[in-house]
């Protein structure tokens, strides 16, 4: 009740499971957890699809990714990139030397 504000927080961040955000405390998975492993993978991927985004302005992009399995099949979201107001999700499938993709227009 006497303390600061700014020392509350660093008291309560200072063991990493408690941040100050957005007008309120909320616990957070701390750096060093094993816990914190298993969404480090989902992070990464994400950031690795969010880096092959092609987007021409706001009304345009382009993306794919391949599932973590294999880099040979995987799916393709365009909207507006290759064919004008169409938006295209895109299954594609190259292992075993079949070629195979599975379209859907919306």
């Amino acid at each position: 009740m006497f303390l600061p504000k700014e020392l509350l927080h660093i008291i309560l961040e200072y063991d990493g499971r408690i941040k100050y955000r957005k007008g309120e405390y909320v616990n957070i998975i701390h750096k060093h957890d094993p816990r914190y492993n298993i969404i480090q993978k989902i992070i990464n991927k994400k950031a690795v699809i969010m880096k092959g985004v092609q987007i021409e302005n706001i009304t345009n992009f382009y993306f794919e990714f391949s599932f973590d399995t294999d880099c040979a099949f995987g799916l393709c979201y365009d909207y507006n990139f290759s064919r004008p107001n169409q938006f295209e999700i895109c299954y594609y499938d190259f292992r075993d030397y079949n070629t195979r993709q599975i379209r859907t227009y919306l």
